[in-house]
Parts: structure tokens; C-alpha cells; sequence
């Protein structure tokens, strides 16, 4: 028996049960991703033995570029699923969640990490880097389904959608400072640090992602004007321009992460409503079909004796970072974030920052460039963890904010969860 042709089976096979339990496991406090870690974890070698990813290669560049097409894709899927001028009609918000929280978030899980781990400074502010990016794809599956569109106002929904959809590229500037330093010293990596990570390798790939979204969409208005396109070229046309613009970004020696959520941005801001109705359903679709794998292939490399290893410290590690790194940092600045209206909704948000393949994708590049195999145990922890810990909080948190939240904003969430 092939390994190769057990890994297809099982992986495919992950998927269409989960799909066929989506809608019901959504309305129960266990999601998709904990299951397909657990499949991950029993048929990895840790349990059963079936599968071994170093068998096929280098297993931490594979995590790394599988992570990375499936974020891509769901970046694309929350690009096009965001109000059109989301960013646009909430620019202070989204400057603050980005430019001030995202900082706190990071200096917040440093402290952490070098108080339980007693980490060098700058190890530990590169595993903080490594945690600080919120995850599209577990942040998903907080906020889609019967119960969260029931429960939770479209603007909450939306802020969780934007925030993490934009900070996992914008976190890439956070881990690069930390390996530069480690390199070198502090006064000699600013300089580079500026000029590569900031300005070339961050935005340069936000101006490339802005020109392919902004031409994408007149190339398939004009081709659907003239009736060159098929149906099903049309329907894939998004998942095409996810991975041409992140191959696109590569080639230019950027990171491609946030020019291809910019470039859904752009296209989504751009096209006529009849595009984005046939669009949407499909890439959605897609990022189902690529990411739910991906938590099993997480359960399969965890690296278990590392994490007993670390002994109590664990348990210190994984309490810290889930309550520090982000809650405290949130009700600090929602005051000036006006999609936030109320405590309760600071409150959700604050906790909702949950890690996953974003966080997972920054560990193996982390691991590649500095072969620091401490940040990789620490990181995957507290990863695993974060998917389990939000996971099952995400519907009983559903119902204890609508429970506290007042009376009209209950209504309109209600509301809107039955159009």
C-alpha cells in the first residue's frame, strides 16, 4: 500500500465527511478544524503511524508552501465576501486594529514567551512575531453558520473577517526584524529591515496585488461583454487569480500573502454584482475543499516530545498567550475601533483572535531560516491549542453575547442572521 494513495484517500476522504457534517457541526461546540486535527494526530506518527510527512520530503518546507496556498485561497474567499468598500467605510478601525494592535499583540506574546520560556529577548520577540497574526480560516469558523449569523451583528463578523484577513501579511515585517537582529545587531539590521522587509518585500507586494485584482476584474468584464469566457472558467476565475498573484509576488522577490488579499480587495471593489454572485460560491467552496486538510496535516507533524518537554511550562505558555496576547490589548484600543459599539463587543473580539495556519505558515519559515527548533515546538503548541481552545468556545461565546448584549443589538443580529 502506497503511503502517497493513503494520504490522497484520507485527506479526501477528511474533507467529504466534514462536508457532509459542515452545517450540523457548525450548530455544536465542536468545529471542522479540531476534527480534522484529531484525524491528523491519529493516523500521524504519533498514534497509529499510518503516515509520516518527512517521508515525502522536506516536512518543513512542505508545511510551509501548503499553508500558504491555502491561505491564499481563503484570503481571496474573505476578500470577496467582505462589503465591497469595507476598508474604505471603516478606514480609522482597520488603522487602529492594524497599526496599534497588531504591535501591542506582539510585544504582549514576547513578554509572555520570555517570562514562562526564559527565552533571549530577541528569540522570544520573534516566536511573539510568530503568534501575533490572527487567523482568516479558524476566525472563519467563528463567524459563519446558522448560529454565528444568528447571533452576531454583520459588522462584528465583518471586523473579525477584514482584521485577520489583512494582518497575516502584514505580520511578515514583524518576523523578519527579529531574524535580522538574531543575524546581526540591532543597529545594523534597521536599515535593511526598512528598506527589504517594509518597503520592497511588504509593499511592493500590496502594489502588484492592487494592479492584478484592479486588471483581473476589467479582463473578465470585457471577456464576459464579449462572450469569450465558459461557465466553468468563470466560476474559477478567482482561484486563478489567487495563485497567479502569489506566484506573481514570489517572482518579484515579495511576500505574497497581502497582495493577493489586496488583490481580492480590489477585484471584489471593482466588478459588477452579477460577477461577484457567480464568484463567491465557488471560492468558497474551494477554501473548504484545500484548508480543512491542511489542520489534519498539522496533526501530523505536532511535534509531541518537545511539547512534554516543556513540562509545566506548557500549560504556562498556552494560558499566557491565549489571555494576554491579544484580550487585554483589545479592550485598550476599542474605544477609538467604531465597528466596535459596546464592551460585549470588544469583549467577543478580544478573545476571537484565534491562531491557525497563519501563525502555522510564519513557524515554518521561522524554522527554515534560523533552524530554531524551540520557536517551532512553542509555536505548534500553542497553534494546536488555540485551534481546540476557540473552537469549542465559539458557540457557547456566541449565545453569552447575545445574552449580554443590549436588546437592539440583539435584534439586528437576529435579523440579520434570517435574511
Amino acid at each position: 500500500m502506497s503511503e502517497f494513495d493513503l494520504s490522497l484517500a484520507l485527506f479526501g476522504g477528511i474533507a467529504l465527511t466534514l462536508g457532509l457534517l459542515s452545517r450540523w457541526l457548525k450548530q455544536t461546540w465542536f468545529s471542522e478544524n479540531i476534527a480534522a486535527l484529531l484525524v491528523g494526530i491519529a493516523v500521524g506518527p504519533i498514534a497509529l503511524g499510518w503516515i509520516d510527512v518527512e517521508n515525502w520530503g522536506n516536512q518543513n518546507v512542505i508545511i510551509e508552501r501548503v499553508a500558504e496556498i491555502a491561505l491564499a485561497i481563503a484570503l481571496m474567499e474573505i476578500a470577496l465576501r467582505l462589503p465591497k468598500r469595507e476598508f474604505l467605510h471603516h478606514l480609522k478601525s482597520y488603522v487602529i486594529l492594524l497599526g496599534a494592535l497588531m504591535p501591542l499583540m506582539w510585544l504582549s506574546t514576547a513578554l509572555v514567551v520570555w517570562l514562562v520560556l526564559d527565552l533571549p529577548f530577541w528569540v522570544a520577540m520573534l516566536l511573539g512575531a510568530v503568534l501575533t497574526p490572527t487567523d482568516p480560516i479558524v476566525a472563519s469558523s467563528v463567524v459563519t453558520g446558522p448560529i454565528a449569523e444568528r447571533l452576531l451583528p454583520t459588522r462584528l463578523r465583518d471586523t473579525l473577517w477584514a482584521e485577520s484577513g489583512a494582518n497575516d501579511g502584514l505580520a511578515y515585517p514583524f518576523v523578519v526584524l527579529p531574524i535580522l537582529v538574531l543575524a546581526s545587531s540591532f543597529s545594523d539590521s534597521v536599515g535593511e529591515w526598512i528598506y527589504r522587509a517594509l518597503l520592497y518585500e511588504t509593499f511592493f507586494a500590496t502594489v502588484i496585488g492592487a494592479a492584478i485584482g484592479y486588471g483581473a476584474a476589467h479582463l473578465l468584464m470585457w471577456a464576459e461583454r464579449r462572450d469569450t469566457i465558459e461557465t466553468a472558467s468563470f466560476k474559477t476565475f478567482t482561484l486563478a487569480l489567487s495563485i497567479t498573484t502569489l506566484g506573481v509576488t514570489a517572482l518579484a522577490g515579495t511576500k505574497g500573502l497581502l497582495g493577493v488579499f489586496l488583490a481580492g480587495v480590489i477585484f471584489h471593489m471593482v466588478v459588477g454584482q452579477h460577477e461577484d454572485e457567480e464568484v463567491e460560491p465557488i471560492q468558497g467552496a474551494l477554501d473548504h475543499f484545500f484548508t480543512i486538510p491542511v489542520f489534519a496535516l498539522i496533526g501530523m507533524t505536532i511535534p509531541l516530545s518537545g511539547w512534554i518537554d516543556l513540562g509545566w511550562s506548557a500549560i504556562a505558555l498556552v494560558a499566557g498567550v491565549i489571555l494576554v496576547r491579544r484580550l487585554p490589548a483589545m479592550l485598550l484600543v476599542s474605544r477609538w475601533v467604531g465597528t466596535l459599539k459596546t464592551w460585549p463587543d470588544a469583549l467577543f473580539v478580544g478573545w476571537f483572535g484565534p491562531l491557525g495556519i497563519g501563525a502555522l505558515y510564519y513557524a515554518a519559515y521561522v524554522l527554515g531560516e534560523t533552524g530554531n527548533e524551540d520557536a517551532w515546538v512553542a509555536a505548534s503548541l500553542v497553534i494546536c491549542s488555540s485551534i481546540v481552545i476557540h473552537g469549542l468556545t465559539a458557540t457557547p461565546f456566541s449565545y453569552l453575547y447575545a445574552r449580554h448584549t443590549p436588546d437592539e443589538e440583539y435584534a439586528e443580529a437576529r435579523d440579520q442572521g434570517r435574511e
